[in-house]
């Protein structure tokens, strides 16, 4: 019956540097999975914002209201998101006006 060193087989180095492979993999594995955490969390309020600002603007068709973004962007200098909240506050003080 021959015997096998599993010693000549298997190395320290080998061993460890498995160890460090797999403590390391399921690092990066936690870290991009709370990324994609927050941002899917950022996307859901986004989403808000859009909903909210297609239900105050809901009689306007689809080029008005991308109209109506673009104005702001360029008025306020903003992105996207920004403009359509500023254009729904400015709605909502323009209704409360009166």
């Amino acid at each position: 019956m021959a015997y096998i060193d599993l010693g000549a087989l298997v190395s320290r180095e080998s061993v460890l540097s498995l160890v460090v492979g797999v403590l390391v993999g399921l690092l990066a594995y936690h870290v991009i999975s709370k990324l994609m955490a927050a941002r899917q969390r950022s996307d859901a309020a986004k989403s808000d914002i859009e909903r909210r600002f297609r239900s105050v603007f809901a009689i306007m068709d689809e080029g008005r209201r991308q109209s109506l973004i673009r104005y702001h962007m360029e008025k306020y200098e903003c992105g996207r998101e920004d403009a359509m909240r500023r254009a729904v506050e400015e709605r909502e003080r323009d209704s409360n006006r009166w």
